[in-house]
């Protein structure tokens, strides 16, 4: 017996069962993007590099930060190896979509193979 699936969209029958773990995926990304999880001062946050664009960074403030500081001192750091990708930059809380999920990891530079602007400013 044969099974048969279904690539891309594409012909009859059921999803291939690798095609589940990305919908899966892709579907918990488009939720946590709607509905983000508050930041409570505490943790890794999800940052917009441009206010007008869909990617996200993963920044962590810098140790000592205030909860309630604006604008936040904080870090931008690769979604899976957590290594720093650029100093301290100052961000203001408009620009932070709420806390760290890993669904966000789909929305960064690092994993799309981009790298960060040079010129970052998350001041405004």
């Amino acid at each position: 017996m044969s099974a048969r699936f279904r690539l891309c969209g594409h012909g009859t029958g059921p999803l291939h069962p690798g095609d589940h773990k990305a919908v899966a995926e892709f579907t918990a990304m488009l939720t946590s993007r709607q509905r983000p999880a508050p930041w409570t001062g505490r943790g890794d946050v999800a940052v917009r590099i441009a206010p007008d664009a869909r990617a996200l960074e993963r920044g962590r403030p810098t140790e000592g930060q205030q909860p309630d500081a604006d604008p936040v001192a904080l870090v931008l750091i690769h979604p899976d190896t957590e290594t720093a990708l650029t100093g301290t930059l100052h961000c203001a809380r408009a620009r932070i979509h709420g806390a760290w999920t890993e669904p966000y990891g789909l929305l960064t530079h690092a994993l799309a193979g981009r790298g960060l602007p040079p010129d970052i400013d998350l001041s405004t």
